[in-house]
């Protein structure tokens, strides 16, 4: 008796493999009711973003374009990193954290095909909810801030003028998701991966400049640890004054130039993006 052939499977062309990694990821997401209420918490505090900004001009004369770039990037320098980067922590690290630690992290793998494709997938997805958050974000505020403005027969700010700082802590939101993801992998911990990259840029970074300033030769370094370095790029307002200037370094804790400071802090991404994706590859699921 002749045996039957099995038929040949021809391989899932890469892109489609993406996009189905991809979407099964965003479908993990969404049916997280965690993350809709996130999202939502956004939405509405985006919008009271616009409304303080518009209240928070002076009188008859229009808000200040480096106020609106505060607005729009959440005070990123003030706060140390940005609110809505505390608001995407969860949806950033839950998802890798929890499927290596619940040995979930197989299914995927079997989903999608891959290990390279799962772990691309998550990086992909969450840098692209990252990127809708900050637009629609943007809008929301945008669209508070005319709306209120108009009520108060106050002029609108020129708001083209904001542009350049709003891309800048778009670029440091699409890297977030990144990092979050990666460390998450590295440290197979949630609650770890949450304190890491809480306590490393609000204190940590200021604790290892000060270190830094005491050792010979070695004082410009604090200038270039990533955060210190991110929040120099997005301090870079259009015309702050000049005891604003002085401020805002010191808030940011670098000297660096705006570009460099983005630069370092992409840099650093990619370096984490690498080391995250060795360890996805090296360890398995518990």
């Amino acid at each position: 008796m002749t045996p039957t052939a099995l038929p040949i499977r021809e391989p899932v062309p890469v892109g489609r493999a993406v996009l189905h990694a991809v979407r099964y990821e965003w479908r993990h997401l969404a049916g997280l009711t965690s993350t809709w209420i996130l999202l939502g918490v956004c939405a509405l505090l985006s919008l009271v973003s616009g409304v303080t900004l518009a209240l928070s001009a002076a009188e008859g004369a229009a808000p200040r374009p480096d106020t609106v770039a505060v607005a729009l990037q959440w005070d990123a320098v003030a706060t140390q990193l940005p609110l809505l980067a505390f608001l995407l922590l969860p949806l950033s690290t839950g998802p890798v954290a929890t499927e290596l630690a619940r040995g979930a992290a197989r299914t995927s793998w079997l989903t999608v095909g891959s290990r390279s494709l799962s772990y691309g997938a998550k990086l992909l997805t969450g840098a692209a909810v990252a990127a809708v958050t900050v637009v629609a974000g943007a809008l929301l505020t945008l669209l508070a801030g005319t709306l209120t403005l108009t009520l108060t027969g106050a002029p609108s700010p020129d708001w083209v003028e904001a542009g350049p700082p709003f891309v800048r802590f778009l670029l440091f939101m699409v890297c977030w998701p990144v990092v979050c993801t990666a460390v998450a992998v590295l440290l197979r911990n949630r609650v770890g991966t949450a304190l890491a990259l809480t306590i490393w840029p609000l204190l940590g970074e200021r604790i290892a400049g000060m270190v830094l300033g005491q050792l010979p030769g070695l004082g410009s370094l604090g200038d270039w640890l990533p955060f210190a370095a991110a929040r120099a790029g997005l301090a870079g307002y259009s015309e702050p004054a000049d005891e604003d200037r002085e401020f805002l370094t010191a808030l940011a804790g670098s000297d660096l130039p705006v570009a460099a400071g983005m630069a370092v802090f992409v840099a650093f991404t990619l370096v984490v993006a690498l080391a995250g994706a060795y360890a996805y590859h090296r360890r398995d699921a518990m």
